[in-house]
Parts: C-alpha cells; structure tokens; sequence
C-alpha cells in the first residue's frame, strides 16, 4: 500500500517540477479551475489519465492501483481551494457487474488519504451509497488541513468474471468547472479466486425456548443414542412457530448428555457438506451444552453429527432467522456485566429474595429495559459457579410460563457459562430459573434484538483463529491477541459489518482460567485494563467451547483509521490454545 502511495506522489511531485502537471495560470485566471487526475496500475507502472484507460481494481484488501487527484490553483505551492469530491458508478455498469448495487457497495473498499508528506497514514474508508436509481456514489470531503489534493484507491472482493465500471468524478465546490471528469474501473479480480457470494440477509424471530429434539424419549428423532460417525436430523421449518418456508438460520442450545466416550458435535444445514469446525466438545459421561447459530438446510432441517462412541442429544430452539423484515434486527454493545450475584451492586436483593446465591426453584429477574428499552430479546453470556449440587438454568421471558428447555447445565463445584439468547418479558425482563441447591449467576449482555440495527448472514463454519497452527502462538497469562474476522478471506465484507457470531474453543490450558472476547479498536486499547466479564470458563487441560456473538468496531470507529480494528481476545491465567469459528455476521443494510 504504501509503496503504490510513495510512487503515486513522487510521480506527481515530479509533474509539478517540470511543468508537465497542467496547473492554473494567471491568463486563466477567470476561467473556473478544473480537477487534475492520475492514476497507476499496480505496483509500478507510468501514470495515465482515467477518462482514457481503465483504473485495475484488485480482488482482495490490498488496494494495488490509485489515483492522485490535484486540485492545486497556483504555482505558489501555498494556495489551496479546498472542495468536496463526488464519486459516482453510473447505474448501468452497476447493473451489469452481475451483482445488486447492495452487494456491490459491500464488495468495493474505497481509502482516501489527503497526507503527501505522511505518505501511508491518515487512511479513511468511504461509504457508498446506493441512489434510487441503482447507482453507487460517495463524497469525499475537502481536507481539513492545507494540502493539494488526495490519494483515492480501491480494492474489491475477490472474484473471477470481469465488470468495468463506467464513473465520474465531480468537484462539487461552486469555485469548480462542473463539468463531471469520465473515469473506469477495471473489476476482474486475481486469477484463481471463487466468484464471491452472498447469503441471504435476514431479521430474528425470537421464540420461548421450545424442545425440537430428545433422543432420550424420541422428540423430534428415534428414541435411541446417536452412534459415532452418525447424525441426528433436525426439522427446524414448520415447528415452534417457525413458517414452512424462508428460514435462513437457527439458534439452538445443543446439549450432549450420557456420552459413552470423548466426542464432539458438529451442527450443518442438512444436505450440505460436513465442515470440520466443532460446536460441542465433551466428555465420557459429561453433560453440557452450547448455543449454536447454524444455517437451515433446502428442506428445512439441520444435522448434528457425532464423532465417536454414543450420546443422547437435546437440541431447544430460542429463535430463528427470515429474509427480509420481517423480524428483529442485532445492536452490538460492548460486552457489560448486568448480573452477579456474589457482588452487591450487582444484585442488591428484593424482600422476597434476599441478596446471595439463587437457590433450588428460584428464579431472579434481570432487567434488560433499564439500558436497553427497546430490547424484544438479548444475548447473554450466563454463567453458573459455586453450585451446591448437579443442576440447570433455565432462561426465559418474566411473565411467560417457564419451559423444560434448559440453557445451561453444571454439576456441583463447576464454574461453566453458556451464551443465551432469549425473549425479553412485556416488563423488560428476563428471568433466570435455578432447578435445585444454590448457585451464584452471572450474566453479562453482548446484544440485543430490536427495531433498529444489523441484519443476519449466516455463512456456515469458517475458521478464523486456531493458534496450534502457529507455534509461539499460544495465548499467555494477561495476554491478548487480536483477529480481523470481518476479511474477504473468510468470506465477510471488510466494512459494514457490525458483529460476527463465533464458536470459540479453549484447549490445553495450563492452568485454571477463563477468556474473554471483545470489540478491539486499537485506538481505545489501555494495556492492563482487563474485562471484568468472561466468554468461556475453562479447568487446566479440558477442551470446551462456547457461542460468542462478537461486535466488530465499525469503519472509521478511530478516527477514520481502517487499519486496526479487532476482535481481542483476553487470557487470564496460565497458558492456552484458542480457536474461533464464525458462522455468521452482521451487516449494515
């Protein structure tokens, strides 16, 4: 990047010296000035003029190509109008790329940096915008400072058909020549990629957790373990309020009980290729689960698959996704502690129940409308500690009858969390139920599902992170490390993305210990200040997972800087190995 910027100005700068870069003379004073632009191909290469060769837009995040664009006004070096810029993508090209103007404005990244002295710095991404008509535009604003002009490149999602992009640049300052300057772009992608493509974005519907499968009793599937190397094949569409038809994904909270040796789950929209990423890892006779987010299959079922020995599974579902509007959409928050019943702030007790652990056929009501009004469901990640004896929490809208479905199951002395997403009660809250003996109860919020956000895409697994690939990776004591999920090479936009949901595994840690996994813009990290909520509780050696709906700083959440905006991921004690699948996101409309 910064190369291509470097040669872009010193090119440049070498017009200005020997004359060759048209400025504004004193004989033309009274004519309006016009918009000077060079652009360059690559890594290398001479300049040209974009109204006569195509300007090559790359696949991938690494604009190679850019334009310089001058609006210099005097031979003085000091003289500066500074002046809104319009880039417009005619509706036609748009049209014919083969993609919706939507998916076309997620596709092409557009950088701006005003610095010729700071080449490589001060990046800002731009936004397009979709007009009536189909066609992309977007302003660039008049540096804020005195400068000459302004680096402009693009990158795009990787793909293999070819599109030109027929443009026009406008200066829109009344000091200007208004005529707009012809510009094309040259979209054919790298050699080799897979065309990109989009799943269907879709709205929640959040429903009362509903029981959908029991291989216990035989709800939902034969009443029989399922074997080792088999799966149990899951009808989403049609049940539990879910329609017949246009089901995109689903939440379920899968939980694996009397397993006869170490296995994992693996949940995948049926009639699709079994990934390799797991969603449930457990035990010989453990019993656990895990909420899982996993597209629907053509027919409206979902697999869940076991890898070895034997094991009932339950699968409740707690909501599901549609196209279109007719459902709720995703606000991401920084991850925040609501509930703790061991602290006082936190949990100041009411006359009928006292502060302290909740005890067995007790519930506490957590209030999700004191900060989130509008809430119609919230993501929670709930964990259990200090329990007296074996039991389960139950989460459910306050007001509405409470379900058999269970959300997290723990045996006594167990620290374990599960993330939850549940209905909010017509008062705003949520009640968490405790079956038998005591149990301390955190829960710390991540999101909620209201009027106004983000829609869902689900992409299925796709590994992100898995630091036992890389030695000297692993994640130490008080450490963080940071991942960019939201990258063509996961198959997600690099920009309106405003959350991605995980399955994130811990294994082999060295010690007893917990992580936690939050919104990281690089701009806001204060090294020491660690989270005081957790994702995933872990003993020393186990593997367990667990759902993590994370947000993703959004573009220009650091002041216009594209470079640095992460996923982090906190490690409080010892040593472990972490790995994180996305099976979906969140994104702008």
């Amino acid at each position: 990047m910064r190369k291509i910027n470097r040669a872009l100005a010193a090119t440049a700068g070498a017009f200005v010296l020997s004359g060759l870069l048209p400025l504004q003379s004193a004989a033309a004073d009274a004519a309006p000035p016009k918009l000077w632009t060079f652009c360059i191909n690559g890594w290398s290469g001479s300049l040209f003029d974009p109204a006569e060769k195509p300007v090559t837009v790359p696949g991938g995040e690494d604009a190679g190509s850019g334009c310089w664009l001058n609006y210099r006004t005097s031979e003085d070096g000091k003289t500066r109008i500074g002046t809104d810029l319009q880039l417009t993508l005619a509706a036609e090209s748009v049209a014919a790329s083969g993609y919706t103007p939507q998916q076309l404005a997620r596709m092409l990244l557009v950088r701006t940096n005003y610095s010729a002295t700071e080449v490589g710095k001060d990046w800002t991404g731009r936004h397009w915008t979709v007009t009536p008509d189909g066609a992309l535009t977007l302003t660039i604003p008049a540096c804020a400072d005195d400068c000459s002009g302004v680096f402009l490149q693009i990158s795009g999602a990787p793909r293999e058909q070819q599109a030109v992009l027929k443009a026009q640049l406008k200066a829109t300052s009344p000091g200007y020549d208004p005529t707009p300057l012809p510009m094309s772009f040259d979209y054919s992608g790298r050699a080799g990629t897979q065309p990109v493509t989009f799943g269907a974005s879709g709205t929640f519907v959040p429903v009362t957790p509903s029981r959908l499968l029991d291989t216990r009793n035989g709800t939902g599937a034969p009443a029989a373990k399922v074997g080792g190397g088999r799966a149990a094949n899951v009808r989403i569409a049609g049940r539990a309020g879910a329609p017949a038809q246009g089901v995109t994904a689903v939440v379920l909270n899968v939980t694996a009980t009397g397993p006869t040796m170490d296995s994992h789950v693996i949940a995948y929209p049926h009639g699709s290729a079994r990934p390799t990423a797991s969603n449930l890892n457990f035990t010989a006779g453990q019993t656990i689960s895990n909420q899982v987010t996993v597209p629907v299959g053509a027919d409206g079922t979902v697999d869940l698959y076991n890898n070895a020995g034997a094991t009932d599974l339950i699968a409740d579902i707690s909501g599901y996704y549609v196209t279109g509007d007719g459902g709720q959409r995703y606000t991401s928050v920084s991850p925040k502690r609501l509930l703790d019943t061991r602290d006082p702030w936190l949990n100041p007790g009411t006359p009928t129940r006292p502060f302290g652990p909740v005890g067995g056929g007790q519930s506490i009501s957590l209030n999700v409308a004191k900060t989130h009004p509008d809430a119609k469901a919230v993501t929670l990640n709930v964990t259990a500690t200090n329990p007296t004896t074996d039991s389960h929490v139950i989460a459910y809208p306050h007001g509405s009858a409470r379900p058999t479905a269970s959300n997290l199951n723990f045996t006594a002395g167990q620290t374990i969390p599960n993330q939850v997403t549940v209905p909010v009660g017509a008062d705003g809250t949520v009640d968490l139920y405790n079956n038998a003996g005591t149990v301390d109860l955190i829960a710390d919020i991540s999101g909620y599902y209201s009027a106004t956000g983000s829609k869902f895409v689900p992409t299925g697994p796709t590994r992100v992170l898995d630091t036992r690939q890389t030695p000297g990776k692993r994640l130490g004591e008080h450490e963080e490390l940071y991942i960019q999920p939201n990258s063509w090479k996961y198959g997600i936009p690099p920009f309106g993305v405003t959350g991605v949901t995980m399955n994130v595994t811990a294994t082999g840690g060295t010690s007893d210990s917990h992580l936690s996994v939050f919104p990281e813009p690089s701009c806001y990290h204060f090294p020491g200040m660690w989270p005081e909520y957790s994702n995933l509780n872990f003993t020393a050696g186990q593997t367990i997972p667990n759902a993590v709906t994370a947000g993703v700083p959004t573009l220009n959440s650091c002041g216009g800087n594209t470079w640095g905006d992460f996923v982090a991921f906190y490690n409080h004690s010892g040593t472990v190995d972490v790995i994180a699948d996305v099976s979906g996101y969140f994104v702008e409309d």
